[in-house]
């Protein structure tokens, strides 16, 4: 290992390691080379592998990262698939952040399901297509009319509002179509979550807004859901991997078994009380 590790510090003309306190830490030089190093070793072994995936038989872990919503509506449906074709298999599921492309990229995570393109690095699938919905407790004073469909757009914005705190706290695709219109909602909660808001509203004279299949698959007793009154557009949501695993068949399954659990809640279903 010493003389391998001399010559690749002759080739490379950088030391590769230096000492850490916690052992050797990678040079800068070392760092920026790993992700190509690993796609090469990884190349490198499906070439010698020649083994087929076989899902009845794997005991892989699969490793995906998702948001609340995606907990929500996605996972339940995959996991059920995988359930069903792949017992043998696990599932660690781990939360969207900020360096979900990094983690993407050294293998940390196999797929993400994520609303917007993070990297050029990564491949994307969109899943479907989503939009967003409103959403009272039945004795709010706009319950009656959101049960007919007929909330304009003065009295949605006569009352309260709980909103998520997006990247960009301000910006959602709601708050954003209100400033085309020069208009603003009175927001007086912020949470992290869209999962976290539904409890908030019960026996409140609070509104929130969220996406269809949240509310749909939230099945919240005394909520009722209607249809903005002003034009907020659809949002792609997508699924993303390394391009590094394009070829590699047991994540090639799991992108499939995603597409195959999504296609029930592809389409984005009416608006209706929550039972």
């Amino acid at each position: 290992v010493s003389h391998a590790l001399r010559r690749l510090r002759e080739l490379m003309d950088d030391p590769l390691f230096s000492r850490g306190k916690n052992g050797l830490v990678l040079t800068p030089r070392a760092e920026q080379c790993a992700g190509e190093v690993q796609l090469i070793l990884e190349a490198v072994g499906r070439v010698f592998d020649g083994v087929p995936f076989d899902p009845a038989t794997t005991t892989r872990a699969f490793r995906i990262a998702v948001s609340d919503y995606a907990l929500a509506t996605i996972m339940p449906h995959v996991a059920r698939k995988m359930r069903q074709t792949a017992q043998g298999s696990t599932i660690e599921v781990s939360s969207i952040d900020s360096g979900v492309a990094t983690r993407l990229q050294s293998g940390a995570v196999d797929v993400a399901f994520v609303g917007e393109r993070l990297s050029e690095a990564l491949v994307v699938c969109e899943l479907f297509r989503e939009r967003f919905v409103g959403l009272v407790c039945e004795r709010h004073p706009l319950a009656a009319k959101a049960t007919r469909g007929t909330v304009t757009l003065a009295e949605y914005l006569a009352h309260p509002h709980v909103a998520v705190a997006f990247g960009n706290p301000g910006q959602s695709p709601i708050d954003a179509t209100l400033v085309g219109l020069g208009k603003k909602r009175r927001i007086v909660m912020t949470t992290p979550g869209f999962a976290a808001n539904l409890g908030s509203v019960r026996g409140t004279d609070l509104v929130i807004s969220l996406p269809s299949r949240l509310a749909a698959d939230s099945v919240q007793a005394g909520l009722v859901t209607f249809k903005l009154p002003l034009a907020v557009p659809e949002y792609p949501y997508f699924m993303c991997w390394h391009r590094r695993t394009d070829n590699d068949p047991a994540i090639a399954w799991l992108r499939g078994v995603v597409i195959d659990a999504v296609a029930p809640i592809k389409r984005v279903g009416p608006i209706r009380r929550i039972r």
